[in-house]
């Protein structure tokens, strides 16, 4: 319990002590910013009312700084704490070793990323362009670059779609999954009074997969959170199915990897079938959101958690000012000159709570990479492709995460697969670039 303070106290600031202030919306009537609405504000059209969020939510970060870092370097002692004690070389190696991941992983995944940052780069010019706006700011990023999209679609349509998108995955993935969806209700879909946000697959071994969510009719984001969702439920299905209780978890490196693999194909089906520019700008650009928010920014924030460690393990104090330094040099390297960069951005490394479970965030940018290989493989090749993916479903934890994909014919310890997504990534800056020219 003891080692678990400084998490505990970062959470009970986080979301319950904090308050995060109001801002004016477009009737210039008060809106209280929570965590839970900030995203959705930096989503607004109105530049003013995402400036003003971003301005005001960090404020109150600015107020609380002290605490945050004091609280966010005591746990990084914690993680040194207990890497010596259990005579690990490093707290990375300690964090690594559960999985037997070996450290040319992590260290392929920051150094291709490095070498990658001209897509990025463009993408941040194309948007600040396609916005009209002479300077491109954080709270800039993820306004959409269309109009709103007209979007009608029941659940039951939903599924039909997801249903055709994940026809490369064989007849009997996709009777399996319309079985669960249709005619067992695998699915708690619509919003309620007192249920919860957000998306979830969870059960246990000898239940169904159930899935939580609100589906809502009118946002595509909702087809996205369901074929997600089904992802996880179907790799869960086929673990429990064939495998023990003992090896029917997977662990969290290949957690990601199926319903990733989903979206993918879903959006390779919309895009196909749509010959709408400004649904095809949409969908583009948010697959481009989708790896800068998923390749590129976890790999900064694992580069961050790398180099404070590194710091600590060294002797050297964790200060506010040296965690600001770090992240700021951080923030230019991964934003470049097409970004500009507002001082108190330096204070989002003390907001990330996945920060309190250290040299975690990575497998979000190797598991984005791995199901992109994984789809070009499915796509591009046989029933024996489709067969090895197949068998990394069934598979569940019977394997070490690594050996598992090796399986299915990715090799995560290459740079191979980060380079592959970060191709991918280009080409469709690329796209965005032709379709939104004049």
């Amino acid at each position: 319990e003891m080692s678990h303070a400084s998490g505990e106290a970062f959470g009970m600031l986080d979301n319950a002590d904090l308050k995060l202030g109001t801002i004016k919306d477009e009737n210039d009537e008060e809106i209280q910013i929570t965590h839970g609405n900030f995203h959705s504000l930096l989503q607004n059209n109105v530049r003013r009312i995402r400036k003003d969020a971003f301005e005001t939510y960090y404020s109150e970060y600015n107020d609380h700084k002290y605490t945050y870092s004091s609280l966010l370097g005591n746990s990084i002692k914690r993680d040194i704490f207990y890497s010596r004690v259990r005579k690990y070389p490093s707290v990375r190696e300690g964090s690594l070793f559960s999985e037997n991941i070996p450290l040319e992983v992590y260290n392929n995944l920051i150094k291709t990323v490095h070498k990658n940052f001209k897509p990025l780069f463009r993408y941040f010019s194309a948007r600040k362009r396609i916005l009209e706006i002479d300077e491109l700011h954080l709270y800039d990023l993820s306004v959409p670059l269309t109009k709103a999209i007209k979007w009608q679609t029941s659940f039951d349509e939903a599924v039909e779609k997801i249903l055709s998108a994940l026809t490369p995955l064989g007849s009997d993935y996709l009777s399996n999954l319309k079985r669960g969806l249709i005619d067992e209700r695998w699915v708690d879909r619509y919003e309620n009074k007192g249920k919860r946000s957000g998306g979830y697959s969870s059960g246990c071994y000898d239940s169904n997969p159930y899935i939580l969510m609100n589906f809502n009719q009118g946002d595509i984001n909702s087809v996205y959170t369901l074929a997600h969702e089904v992802g996880h439920s179907m790799h869960s299905y086929y673990s429990k199915k064939y495998q023990p209780y003992l090896y029917s978890d997977y662990t969290i490196f290949v957690a990601e990897v199926a319903s990733t693999f989903n979206e993918a194909l879903l959006t390779r089906y919309l895009l196909q079938e749509t010959e709408d520019t400004e649904m095809k700008i949409y969908l583009v650009g948010r697959e481009i959101d989708n790896f800068r928010a998923t390749l590129y920014r976890q790999t900064m924030f694992a580069e961050f958690e790398l180099r404070t460690h590194e710091l600590a393990e060294m002797g050297q104090p964790l200060t506010l000012e040296g965690f600001q330094d770090v992240y700021r040099s951080l923030l230019e390297k991964y934003f470049g000159s097409e970004v500009v960069l507002d001082d108190i951005l330096s204070l989002e490394c003390l907001r990330i709570p996945h920060f309190y479970s250290s040299f975690y965030v990575y497998k979000y940018s190797t598991g984005i990479s791995a199901a992109y290989s994984l789809v070009d493989r499915v796509l591009e090749g046989g029933k024996d492709e489709l067969q090895d993916y197949q068998n990394f479903l069934q598979a569940g934890g019977s394997k070490y995460p690594m050996d598992l994909l090796k399986d299915a014919g990715i090799d995560m310890s290459s740079p191979e697969p980060i380079k592959k997504a970060l191709d991918r990534f280009s080409s469709l800056v690329d796209q965005l670039g032709s379709l939104t020219s004049d």
